[in-house]
């Protein structure tokens, strides 16, 4: 039973693993998505007032 156990993980740990990974290198490619899109907007806005 132990032994069926740790191969389980072993073989679903890497993918969990990699899963994490990309998720929270998603998560700061949005975050810095997010930011420059809030900076143009602003910018945006700012031109929209001097016209």
């Amino acid at each position: 039973m132990e032994q069926n156990l740790l191969t389980a993980i072993s073989s679903v740990g890497f993918p969990i693993v990699v899963t994490l990974y990309l998720l929270t290198s998603f998560q700061r490619s949005m975050d810095r998505f997010t930011e420059e899109l809030s900076q143009l907007v602003k910018e945006l806005h700012e031109q929209r007032r001097a016209c």
